[in-house]
């Protein structure tokens, strides 16, 4: 089983008013390369000033980007843990499990990448090595605000933006774009509601998809089954499922288990 790693906080950058990217650095002990669509476990074992132990348990994070020996996460503001990440300078240590889960699968010729709010980051790592193996990405970037667009100008090929608001872009949900285009696979990662809608119309024209999933994590390591969806496990069989894997599933967009292994209803 993986071990916690410590690593350095050493560069931030892609600054918005509701997040940012981390560049870490971790320690002896890190030597597999993440692929898109994989995550890694991060905690805060000293919490920065003004935080208690509430925010030193690990959550799962999208591995943004990749460097030798670096690796990046995009933080946006959504709770405590996630503030407190925020809240941490340059040199501050934190620790890295992984990278795990199941990840995209580059196996694309005409691919559409379609992404909502902070789901664009694993995209971008995504794009990059689509963009390395000589192909040109199309991107679907969606946010409530324009403010909640992660990374729009570093993603390599076609980028089309859509905001609730109206403040970049097209006036409405980034799905409302899906329709002008023609791909082999559709990569999505965001909102479930999203993602719903993204299968819903691959399936309908025939397009495979590759869906990222997000779920509550204890462990990520497959020990805690609290991120189960029907009989798979996000953390292990995920987060990444096919649409063959998620066309006729129970529980997708219908029911999450949050902490404790409490189900929730969403529709």
């Amino acid at each position: 089983m993986m071990r916690p790693v410590a690593a350095e906080l050493t560069e931030i950058d892609n600054r918005t008013s509701v997040g940012h990217s981390l560049w870490l650095t971790p320690r002896s002990g890190w030597e597999e390369q993440p692929e898109p669509g994989q995550f890694v476990m991060v905690s805060l074992p000293h919490p920065p000033t003004g935080f208690g132990q509430e925010v030193c348990d690990a959550v799962p994070m999208s591995v943004a980007g990749w460097e030798p020996g670096r690796l990046r996460l995009t933080v946006k503001n959504l709770g405590p843990t996630s503030a407190a990440l925020l809240a941490c300078k340059p040199s501050d240590m934190l620790a890295v499990t992984g990278p795990l889960g199941r990840g995209f699968s580059l196996k694309a010729t005409q691919p559409l990448l379609m992404g909502g709010g902070v789901g664009a980051p694993p995209l971008l790592f995504l794009a990059q090595r689509l963009a390395a193996q000589g192909m040109e990405p199309v991107t679907l970037l969606g946010g409530a605000t324009d403010d909640e667009i992660f990374h729009c100008d570093e993603f390599p090929g076609t980028v089309e933006i859509a905001t609730d608001d109206g403040s970049a872009g097209h006036h409405g949900y980034v799905t409302d774009l899906l329709d002008n285009h023609n791909p082999d696979v559709l990569y999505s990662c965001g909102p479930e509601p999203m993602l719903v809608k993204g299968l819903e119309w691959a399936l309908a024209n025939d397009v495979r998809a590759e869906l990222c999933l997000e779920r509550y994590m204890a462990c990520g390591v497959g020990l805690c089954g609290v991120c189960t969806i029907d009989s798979k496990l996000v953390c292990q069989d995920g987060p990444v499922l096919g649409s063959e894997q998620l066309e006729h599933s129970m529980e997708f967009g219908k029911v999450v288990r949050e902490a404790g292994g409490i189900v929730r209803h969403t529709a």
